[in-house]
């Protein structure tokens, strides 16, 4: 199910749109530097933040390998990524293309865009962690722009045990 493919791109100022696509940049730099307290900073305070795989998603099942409901779960997210991961030392790349103002809702904007997750470890060459899209709702709080709903929806079912890390 591709939830925004019918309609046109709504009209918004070039102010928005590129205040929109720098939330996503650093969003991912966020990630990819892994300052996962900064990723937190990104949500409002009601925000839901999910990853399901593409299946449950295009069958509107709730079930979802994370799901943080309220920013309080995803700095829990934060923290736990980063004082109880035992993992081997990792490079990873977040990729986001396509990002799309598919919608304006009522204090906000329904979006839509790609993404692509890499992994370089020292002993052995970069591999692809997941493909997916993001489905997300973004919202002007004060002056920011923040994320009010993120969905992640992978493309597989398959997750390396590598994903403890937000998407």
């Amino acid at each position: 199910m591709n939830t925004f493919a019918h309609l046109a791109a709504p009209a918004i100022s070039v102010e928005t749109r590129f205040g929109i696509m720098d939330l996503y940049d650093a969003y991912s730099a966020a990630l990819d530097e892994g300052r996962y307290s900064d990723w937190a900073s990104f949500f409002t305070d009601d925000a839901v933040y999910r990853l399901v795989p593409k299946e449950n998603y295009d069958r509107n099942l709730p079930i979802a390998i994370i799901y943080c409901d309220g920013k309080g779960m995803i700095e829990d997210r934060a923290f736990t990524t980063v004082e109880t991961t035992i993992a081997q030392p990792r490079s990873l790349r977040h990729f986001v293309t396509g990002i799309a103002v598919r919608e304006v809702v009522e204090g906000g904007y329904e979006i839509g865009a790609n993404f692509l997750v890499v992994q370089t470890m020292l002993d052995r060459g970069t591999e692809i962690v997941m493909s997916g899209r993001y489905v997300d709702r973004v919202v002007l709080d004060g002056e920011r722009l923040l994320f009010a709903r993120k969905t992640c929806v992978s493309d597989t079912l398959l997750y390396p045990t590598s994903v403890v890390a937000p998407v």
